[in-house]
């Protein structure tokens, strides 16, 4: 029976699908699962239907239809979300929508044929290769690994999965074996041509025909198994290279040697694949190739420092074959593992130097833009960009135009323009379907979904990872179901369901460890400690960082290394050891220098002002915050800018410089693009100030918002800091008992969370209350309270509001216990506190403090007198 639909003609008899451009190769069983399709067509067929009826019941998982499915939506030009062949419905199955015509044997849609002569192109759209992630350097995933890693430091929230970028040096996987009948071997040489090209497309049709002109090929079979390794789907490329290996007994023993490494790569068993390079390059030490497959695979493995030996032994005896921008180009690549962008940049320079193609200095211009960017150069990343498009205009290439697609896209997300950074990530997308790159399309998909936790759609972004989850469960990868589950947990953290976060943050771990890669488990340890620590599960946490920390040093990866050191620096903050989170901070910093890595010391240094902010070192903690504000703005992390505009105006408020905190404010301007916890911080900033001059109205106003911005965006424990804002402002108000209702609530909840550092805030506030109503007992139990918290969690600040509770309940005429507590304010720069203090004493001193307070704009009318600024 012949089937026709639209361009293409099924023969069921001989079990041959033609299109526009000749016939299209399928796996048998998957022509069985289209013939079955088409004799039910415009009906639902379930997929226990399709087993009983194609695979007869046999011990097969599910997931065997959903890979027949894909390949045929791969083979129609056809996709999962614009439907025109094969239309999924949720949990019933598929339905062909067409409606296919009988036709007389001998049709063929279309007038053209295939030749030798001309190679098979898609039509617009269409994908008759199927395509997962492309194993060529991706600078994009080394990119996105590096700024997420560093993000965890700042806000205890990161993504720290990395795709893996496997080299291909030489893109023929088996020299040995090729075909032997002449046109088989056209097609197939036409076929390696494309695979240069990153066309994965044209390079599966070309050896697809060269296999069924000459089955036996093993040199044809590998080089499909490579096309698709470069699409991630491991399972069809493992067939393949088995097969390959079953037809390569009569190879020789360099041949044999290279496919042994190549299906120990796919396989990620790294020893072997190492091994198998090792052997090989010392069999034929004048092979480049077999030299930089070795580097690829030691990089990989996390042997930085035999890739580094290697990298100084081919550098200073190389070869006539070895091209030295490529040598050039790994050694960027094994800088950029271990985070040092210094490195990094100098080797991609060298590179473009050595390059002796077009081709060569795109890859070395994209690497320099990469490297640039972490190290915070944004001038010369849009020079480096600039460039590339020239390159771009005289020397088209799809795969690398979709590359700087996706280099700008982070850079946007890197710059907080997370609005814009989603569209380009979905045009990217489309674009990477439109050339063939569907592990490129994965990869953008999974990168603007989490731009929208940014954004605060943690759902949206939960449905978009578990579908991507979905479309990667048959192909056997589980580094790139790593990467997703990376970013789910992150997605699940951020709505509030850390159960499901910490399932999907482990099952991200176990992948990784699957998969034998040690950067990707030190990742998923980082990350995994970041969710047991806000889970209040501190002692887990550590544990998990201390692994990561080892894992990182013994790869190498001095930016995992001091990237992990800050996280336990914040933990030993937590925990009250303030020498060691120094100690962990100083270390940190120091790394990140030693790597050039702007964006984390400027994140770095936030984090270490916050330190120096609650042990009382105010000029400090300016200082670092002021060093932070030049990095984020030099690099245009509008983001990260914000966040410390309003610890600065924080900081200004706290000297009882309202004049300089309002001009840093009146500097933000923003659109609902900036990420909420950002905007709340402003608006928590401004909302201060406001109840600072008496301007009650607006500072509830902007507490309120706050707190809706950061109860949509799933901050609990930052929606009940702002319950805590307005608790204070009823306080300031004379409104008493609801301000100690409200505290005493808000510290019993922020106790469960195992938040010491606001539970003792919020003890501050319910001590001032029950003091100002007279319940002077009640008050000094909740001091005593307190003192004994911040034994285990010091607070400078926390610490003087204390003594200024307990000093304002004595009977002290002079004062001198008020004075105290002034005085030592006063030396901290805590002005604010520090006449707070004095205009609680009697005399004259209360009314100079009055008088001053006053002509800084503080509004100190109605103020009941136990409660502290």
């Amino acid at each position: 029976m012949r089937y026709q639909f639209d361009h293409f003609v099924f023969d069921s008899h001989n079990a041959q699908l033609n299109g526009p451009n000749g016939e299209i190769s399928l796996r048998p069983i998957t022509v069985q699962v289209l013939k079955y399709l088409l004799e039910n067509a415009q009906r639902i067929v379930g997929h226990d239907e399709l087993l009983d009826n194609v695979w007869g019941r046999q011990e097969v998982s599910i997931g065997v239809v959903s890979q027949s499915i894909r390949e045929l939506r791969q083979a129609l030009g056809d996709t999962a979300r614009n439907s025109t062949y094969i239309e999924t419905k949720h949990k019933l199955g598929y339905r062909f929508l067409a409606q296919p015509q009988i036709v007389a044997s001998g049709a063929q849609p279309g007038d053209t044929r295939d030749t030798a002569d001309s190679p098979p192109r898609s039509s617009s759209g269409a994908t008759q290769g199927s395509v997962k992630r492309g194993w060529r350097p991706l600078v994009i995933a080394t990119l996105a690994a590096a700024m997420m890693l560093a993000l965890v430091a700042w806000t205890w929230s990161g993504w720290s999965g990395r795709d893996e970028a496997r080299e291909n040096w030489s893109v023929e996987p088996l020299h040995a074996g090729r075909p032997q009948e002449p046109e088989a071997l056209i097609w197939y040489s036409q076929g390696l041509e494309a695979l240069r090209r990153d066309d994965l497309l044209v390079a599966r049709q070309q050896f697809e025909r060269a296999l069924k002109r000459e089955p036996g090929s093993a040199a044809a079979m590998a080089a499909l198994a490579e096309v698709h390794a470069r699409a991630g789907e491991l399972n069809l490329a493992r067939e393949w290279a088995r097969s390959a290996a079953a037809d390569s007994a009569a190879l020789p023993r360099s041949a044999q040697l290279q496919l042994d490494g190549f299906r120990a790569g796919l396989d990620y068993r790294h020893s072997d694949e190492i091994a198998a390079f090792q052997a090989l390059h010392q069999l034929d030490p004048g092979d480049s190739s077999a030299g930089l497959r070795l580097l690829d695979a030691l990089i990989r493995a996390g042997r930085t420092s035999e890739a580094k030996q290697l990298l100084e032994r081919m550098g200073e005896t190389p070869t006539p074959s070895l091209d030295l921008s490529r040598l050039a180009l790994m050694k960027a690549r094994w800088a950029a593992v271990r985070g040092d962008q210094r490195q990094r940049a100098l080797a991609a320079e060298e590179a473009l130097q050595r390059a002796a193609s077009d081709s060569a200095r795109i890859d070395a211009l994209l690497e320099l833009a990469s490297a640039r960017l972490l190290g915070g150069d944004m001038a010369a990343v849009h020079k480096a960009l600039e460039r590339l498009d020239v390159l771009l205009a005289e020397t088209p290439w799809p795969a690398a135009s979709l590359r700087r697609q996706l280099l700008v896209a982070t850079l946007q997300r890197e710059e907080g323009k997370f609005g814009e950074a989603i569209v380009t990530f979905r045009k990217a997308a489309e674009f990477a379907h439109s050339i063939g790159q569907g592990g490129l399309a994965a990869t953008a998909h999974r990168e603007a979904a989490f731009a929208m936790t940014s954004t605060g759609d943690n759902a949206g972004a939960i449905d978009a990872l578990t579908a991507i989850l979905g479309e990667q469960a048959t192909l056997g990868d589980p580094r790139a179901q790593a990467s997703t589950l990376d970013v789910l947990s992150i997605a699940q953290q951020r709505s509030g369901d850390m159960a499901a976060a910490e399932d999907s943050a482990r099952a991200a771990l176990q992948a990784y460890l699957d998969s034998g890669d040690l950067t990707g488990e030190a990742s998923a340890r980082n990350t995994l400690g970041m969710l047991l620590a806000r889970s209040g599960r501190s002692a887990d946490a550590q544990e998990q960082w201390e692994k990561a920390l080892l894992l990182f040093e013994r790869g190498g990866d001095r930016r995992g290394e001091a990237t992990t050191r800050s996280n336990l620096a914040i933990l030993y903050a937590r925990a009250g050891r303030v020498d060691a989170a120094r100690e962990a901070s100083e270390a940190a910093l120091l790394a990140f220098r030693d790597v050039d890595a702007t964006l984390d010391v400027s994140r770095l240094q936030f984090n270490l002002g916050v330190q120096d902010r609650r042990a009382g070192r105010m000029l400090e903690a300016e200082s670092r915050f002021g060093e932070a504000l030049q990095g984020f703005t030099t690099m245009g992390a509008e983001d990260f800018r914000l966040q410390v505009i309003a610890s600065l105006a924080e900081l200004a408020l706290l000297r009882s410089d309202l004049d300089g905190a309002a001009s840093l404010l009146s500097s933000v301007n923003f659109d609902d693009s900036v990420p909420a916890q950002r905007r709340a911080a402003i608006e928590t900033a401004r909302a201060r100030l406001a109840a600072l001059r008496g301007e009650n109205e607006t500072a509830d106003a902007g507490f309120r918002l706050a707190m809706q911005l950061r109860q949509d965006a799933g901050l609990e424990d930052w929606s009940r800091m702002s319950a805590l804002d307005l608790a204070e402002l009823s306080a300031r108000q004379g409104r008493l008992e609801a301000a100690e209702q409200s505290a005493r609530e808000l510290r019993r909840s922020m106790l469960e969370a195992r938040d010491p550092h606001a539970a003792m805030q919020a003890g501050v506030l319910l001590a001032g209350t029950l003091s100002a109503q007279g319940r002077i007992e009640q008050a000094e139990r909740m001091l005593d309270d307190l003192e004994q918290e911040l034994a285990d969690n010091p607070d400078a600040l926390s610490t003087l509001r204390v003594d200024l509770l307990r000093a304002s309940q004595r009977d002290d005429r002079d004062g001198a216990a008020l004075k105290r507590v002034a005085a030592r304010a006063r030396e901290m720069g805590l002005e604010l506190l520090a006449l707070r203090a004095e205009m609680l004493t009697r005399g004259s001193e209360a009314d100079l403090a009055r008088f001053e307070l006053a002509r800084l704009g503080v509004a100190v009318d109605g103020l009941p007198p136990p409660i502290p600024y």
